[in-house]
């Protein structure tokens, strides 16, 4: 279970009618955020009302990935070679999981960008680029 014990404490936030609770949970103990950053982005009037407006499908979004499990056991047999793509600053529970993926599939590799996050398409769009094109070489000169 990806969300364990904070996922059901964020639904109870929630269905309390509590949607700010529900998104600090769910950011400081199910993204694994720091306490003090949740604290700072909470504190803007705004950022708070966007997160708090998207709250009851975030925390969906939670329970569905937790009813999903893993899974990763069926990317096992895949023989193609795989990159998979992470920044160095990503929340650690996506770290994690592309760690697991990592492991089960066969023939993978995982590019670390260096001081990007979860959002490096926006924050380093050519340094992306330039992982994907590299991965794209190797396969045409495999």
């Amino acid at each position: 279970m990806a969300t364990g014990e904070a996922g059901i404490r964020a639904r109870a936030a929630l269905d309390a009618g509590d949607p700010v609770e529900a998104m600090r949970i769910h950011m400081r103990d199910i993204v694994r955020m720091p306490a003090g950053a949740v604290d700072v982005m909470f504190a803007d009037q705004r950022v708070r009302a966007t997160l708090s407006a998207h709250a009851e499908a975030q925390i969906a979004d939670d329970e569905a990935i937790d009813a999903l499990g893993v899974g990763t056991e069926c990317f096992a047999t895949l023989e193609m070679p795989t990159t998979l793509v992470v920044g160095d600053l990503s929340p650690a529970h996506l770290r994690e999981r592309l760690a697991d993926l990592a492991a089960t599939l066969p023939n993978a590799r995982i590019v670390t960008l260096a001081g990007q996050g979860h959002v490096a398409h926006l924050t380093a769009p050519d340094t992306l680029a330039d992982a994907v094109r590299e991965t794209a070489e190797q396969v045409l000169h495999a």
